[in-house]
């Protein structure tokens, strides 16, 4: 899941030069997110539609329709551009990307090269593109969700069980978190289980972990237990 993979290439910048107005039209006329500002074709900040808000006269301005164009004209991006830029480079990974994001509480950021040339932007939406991709769940199947004691071998069992069954995994994902030490959270989905067979194979997975969610998406059926 690398970050270039996912990450939107088609990117608006704007130069520390250019005025707010400039900036405020892009943010009308494009559907973005976030500007990165750009001297001399290096990334010196990013400003997004919280800083233009921040720094545009208010609706309460005594300013008329004719006088604020030409102030915001005067203010430049330089002063109001937000600094230092959170970036990523464009060999890291998807997951990484995102633990920045949470950490940073932002929404987006420039993925640069190793010249620290920019290459692209991530954000929460090409995130949240990779995750419905690789789990799989954009194309229905089945959910099977497990607590699970972390130990050799468990996760073949099931495996072996959902093939048993003439399923096809398409993806396995696991947690640590707010689960008991000694134990982990693991997500199955999978593809072409006959729909006669689920209840017998709720029976066979509780017999080697705790299942406390299964959802077959090709029937509408979830059971939470």
């Amino acid at each position: 899941m690398l970050i270039r993979e996912w990450m939107s290439r088609s990117v608006i910048t704007i130069d520390y030069n250019d005025s707010l107005n400039d900036a405020i039209r892009l943010f009308q006329t494009k559907i973005i997110s976030m500007l990165p500002v750009l001297s001399s074709e290096k990334l010196v900040g990013i400003i997004t539609d919280g800083d233009i808000k921040k720094a545009a006269p208010s609706d309460a301005t005594s300013l008329d329709r004719f006088e604020m164009p030409s102030l915001m004209d005067k203010v430049k991006i330089e002063s109001v551009m937000s600094q230092p830029v959170v970036t990523i480079q464009n060999d890291h990974t998807v997951d990484e990307a995102a633990a920045i994001m949470l950490r940073k509480g932002i929404s987006g950021m420039p993925v640069l090269d190793k010249s620290g040339r920019i290459k692209g932007i991530i954000t929460k939406s090409d995130i949240f593109r990779c995750f419905v991709s690789f789990t799989g769940v954009s194309k229905k199947g089945q959910i099977f969700a497990f607590n699970l004691k972390d130990k050799p071998g468990v996760i073949h069992i099931l495996s072996d069980i959902i093939r048993e069954h003439g399923g096809r995994l398409c993806s396995i994902m696991t947690s640590y978190d707010d689960i008991e030490d000694g134990f982990r959270k693991v997500f199955f989905h999978t593809f072409d289980i006959d729909p006669s067979s689920i209840e017998g194979l709720f029976k066979k997975f509780q017999k080697v972990g705790e299942l406390f969610y299964a959802a077959d998406l090709t029937q509408g059926i979830r059971k939470i237990y």
